[in-house]
């Protein structure tokens, strides 16, 4: 669970944009915050490994993940090491899930080779759990209750910019929010992921959640100017 709350050296930055969008939208000022939870929700989304939420970065990373799979395969075969194809990539896969060995370019099997089949099947299975990881900030962001965020008819809007093989996946079971809202902009909302393995259990991803909180403040400004315009 990440909280997204404005720091004293963040509010300085974006206290005047919110507080004037507010006056000019007849809103609360904490209302506001829902925007930048929505923002943060993204750039998490973003950031969770692999980067990006594009369809091309999508089509590179599928393709990168068969060829993991299908190395981690070979060079078992070339070892005669036992287990799945799932077993092999995990085997062989480094701290940071690049699979690192590599078999000759001629060997001589040392175990049953594994079929085209088994090897497609796992790299689909990784490949969709990228997206399922990245979807439940989606589902968090997507799910702030604030008429900021909703249609003329109360209908929640999409976050924009999410493809297919992420998009796919958003539903209301793999993220949550909770908005506390206090005075001004003292209010807080609370994104959960509720996809397990989308966060480290080492804190190795610290960072990177810092960052994806930081980029999402920025967004937030540029978001808010867009909207101002739109008032004028």
């Amino acid at each position: 669970m990440i909280e997204v709350r404005i720091s004293p050296a963040q509010r300085r930055k974006l206290e005047s944009e919110l507080r004037n969008f507010a006056s000019r939208s007849g809103i609360a000022v904490a209302e506001t915050v829902a925007i930048i939870g929505q923002s943060v929700a993204k750039e998490l989304a973003r950031k969770v490994q692999p980067w990006g939420l594009s369809k091309k970065q999508g089509d590179k990373f599928e393709l990168n993940i068969l060829k993991q799979v299908s190395k981690a395969a070979r060079y078992a075969t070339y070892k005669g090491a036992p287990g799945e194809v799932s077993d092999v990539h995990a085997r062989y896969r480094n701290k940071n899930g690049a699979v690192t060995v590599r078999a000759p370019d001629k060997i001589q099997p040392k175990r049953k080779p594994f079929v085209r089949p088994e090897v497609l099947t796992e790299a689909k299975k990784k490949q969709a759990n990228a997206g399922i990881a990245k979807a439940g900030w989606i589902a968090a962001g997507e799910s702030i209750d604030s008429p900021l965020l909703k249609t003329a008819k109360g209908i929640s809007k999409r976050i924009k910019g999410i493809a297919p093989w992420i998009r796919r996946h958003v539903n209301s079971n793999k993220g949550s929010s909770a908005f506390i809202r206090k005075g001004g902009l003292n209010s807080t909302i609370y994104l959960t992921n509720k996809v397990d393995y989308a966060y480290s259990k080492a804190g190795t991803n610290g960072q990177a959640v810092q960052g994806a909180i930081a980029d999402g403040y920025k967004r937030t400004i540029t978001i808010i100017k867009a909207r101002l315009k739109k008032l004028q």
